[in-house]
């Protein structure tokens, strides 16, 4: 800006004024501009950053080998037993598409919390499906009830009448919150330290089996009706299954883990008894779990014939819990027309 002392008095300070409106600007020119500089740096960074975990989940995808956690030595990724040390390196890692899953959803890699997930979702679809029901028909009826009936409750009758998903559906459902919250205090309690010890696909193919047990032990007590809902049939398996591991393992950590699995069963046991709850599910589940517990070591896979036959029942547990699912989808219509009509 030219110099301002010879001029008037208010063209003096109108200069003044521009001039320091215009310093102001390209004050706020270099601020704008350096945060600018600053903001599109850390866009790279971060877009790199991405570029390179993604490039790490693929290598993670193709890779052949992992690092043995006793001697640290590179293993083949099949492998049971470290070659160098002959320590077992813990549960087969999952491969190609499983392992992208692994590393994109580090929160549901556990079968623990998948089971979790999908219990508590089903939960809130039994929620959807009451309100559809209650908001057009009669105000006093069921439809709790009705809803539990149609998303594959347990029942006796239903069972033998050529329903035999609903041993599966039922362990998925709950009668309310409370019975929900429960259960899955429960598991998040009990389910860590079973799979931990027995591994993802030992876990998934014990919590399903013990599911099936005690609810065919429901099926079968209260024939030919009751509404049997809820996941304590499987959850008293899993009971069952580390009290039979702490017995076999002995020493002060196996008889503290049996005598604490001991004392929550007969909790659980006597609880049912006080509030009528499902003790049939509950001793089926218990008896069920303990019998796993004792056929079923909780080592490592040794040879890739045992790898597969333990892969293979765990995707048939999946596979299981789908297709019922979906003969629920296929039989609701079907089950609604027959609960109104009866």
């Amino acid at each position: 800006m030219p110099p301002v002392a010879g001029l008037p008095g208010f063209l003096r300070q109108i200069a003044e004024d521009t001039r320091a409106l215009v310093a102001e600007i390209r004050a706020m020119g270099r601020r704008l501009s350096t945060r600018w500089q600053w903001t599109r740096v850390r866009s790279r960074q971060q877009v790199d950053s991405a570029a390179s975990t993604l490039e790490n989940v693929r290598r993670s995808a193709d890779a052949k080998t992992r690092m043995c956690a006793e001697c640290r030595a590179l293993i083949p990724i099949e492998a049971r037993i470290c070659p160098e040390c002959h320590a077992a390196p813990g549960r087969p890692v999952s491969a190609g598409a499983a392992r992208v899953m692994e590393n994109l959803l580090p929160g549901f890699v556990s079968a623990n919390s998948l089971i979790l997930t999908i219990t508590m979702l089903i939960y809130g679809l039994t929620h959807l499906v009451y309100a559809r029901l209650s908001s057009t028909g009669d105000p006093r009826a069921d439809y709790w009830g009705v809803a539990l009936y149609a998303l594959g409750a347990n029942s006796g009758n239903l069972v033998v009448g050529g329903e035999p998903w609903r041993l599966l559906t039922s362990v998925f459902l709950h009668g309310n919150f409370m019975h929900l919250a429960l259960n899955c205090y429960a598991l998040m309690t009990v389910g860590p330290l079973i799979e931990e010890v027995y591994g993802f696909r030992k876990f998934l193919v014990f919590y399903v089996g013990t599911g099936l047990i005690g609810a065919a032990a429901t099926a079968w007590w209260h024939y030919p009706r009751m509404l049997g809902v809820g996941a304590s049939g499987a959850i008293f398996g899993l009971i069952g299954v580390a009290a039979m591991w702490g017995w076999r393992r002995g020493g002060a950590i196996g008889r503290g883990i049996q005598g604490q699995m001991l004392q929550w069963a007969v909790y659980g046991l006597v609880m049912g008894v006080l509030i009528r709850a499902d003790n049939a599910a509950h001793l089926g589940g218990l008896a069920g779990g303990a019998l796993l517990g004792l056929l079923v070591d909780d080592l490592a896979p040794r040879h890739a014939l045992s790898a597969k036959v333990w892969e293979g029942a765990a995707y048939l547990c999946v596979l299981l819990v789908v297709l019922s699912f979906v003969m629920v989808a296929l039989r609701y219509q079907a089950t609604l027309d027959l609960i109104f009509q009866s």
